[in-house]
């Protein structure tokens, strides 16, 4: 089986990429440079230290956990932001002949690609579809204070916003203690194995997902903001984790999430 990756240039998605490389045959990986810039939503000097703080943790949280990925051991290339939708890489993508392709972390995909590869581009989205879709899908349900709608979708892309098919939900194993980036990260090394387990579903009986009823929760990058961050943190504070740990079957049941259906 042979899969290409489209993913970014964080350490995260580095992990993704190698995690997937690890147990199937990897020939090629495009990584997009990620842009995003969370100062631009500053308002004041304090936002700015609430938002630089935040992702400091996130950054150290992330050579936590993925320690040893700060690169892609696969063959990869080098885009801009959306150059994954480029002509001239899918011609290069279709000459690879992939079985299935595997996305975690681009920018939107356009109908070229997806038709190049129709029915067979898996996605990772990090947020429990379709509760929560678009921008930072496991942060809002901490502001938001519901811990049991963070986790991942593996999904198979459509031109929408995080809307194709759903093949399975996976969630993060939350323990007391845990901050915000270890509920991201977990999330993210969850994804990563389930991601490669619905691959070698697919190439061995396509699978069809689930089709996803209901529009949740849509956010957008322009939605983040130094007061969200705060309150987050304050829920984490005021025992947000453990309150939901202690509760927990009874909270997750409130959201129903689809289990990989081999074959169908």
């Amino acid at each position: 089986m042979r899969v290409i990756v489209l993913t970014s240039s964080m350490r995260r998605h580095q992990f993704v990429a190698n995690a997937i490389a690890a147990r199937m045959d990897v020939a090629g990986v495009w990584q997009e440079w990620k842009s995003f810039e969370p100062m631009r939503y500053a308002e004041s000097p304090q936002d700015e230290a609430v938002i630089e703080r935040h992702f400091a943790a996130r950054d150290d949280s992330e050579e936590h956990y993925f320690a040893g990925h700060d690169r892609v051991q696969a063959p990869s290339r080098q885009v801009p932001p959306l150059g994954c939708n480029d002509p001239v890489e899918i011609d290069e993508m279709r000459r690879v002949k992939p079985d299935v392709v595997l996305v975690f972390g681009t920018g939107l995909l356009k109908q070229p690609l997806i038709d190049a590869f129709a029915g067979n581009i898996l996605n990772i989205h990090l947020g429990m579809s379709p509760y929560y879709r678009g921008a930072g899908t496991n942060f809002w349900p901490l502001v938001n204070g519901e811990p049991e709608y963070c986790g991942a979708t593996i999904h198979l892309l459509d031109s929408g916003v995080d809307s194709g098919p759903m093949i399975a939900h996976v969630r993060p194993d939350i323990l007391s203690g845990d901050g915000p980036h270890d509920v991201g990260n977990k999330t993210i090394v969850a994804a990563a194995a389930a991601l490669a387990d619905a691959a070698i579903a697919h190439t061995a009986s396509p699978l069809t997902g689930v089709p996803q009823v209901g529009e949740g929760r849509l956010y957008k990058r322009a939605d983040f903001s130094a007061a969200a961050v705060e309150r987050m943190y304050a829920n984490f504070e005021r025992g947000m984790i453990d309150d939901y740990l202690a509760h927990k079957a009874e909270r997750d049941a409130r959201v129903p999430t689809v289990q990989m259906r081999i074959g169908r």
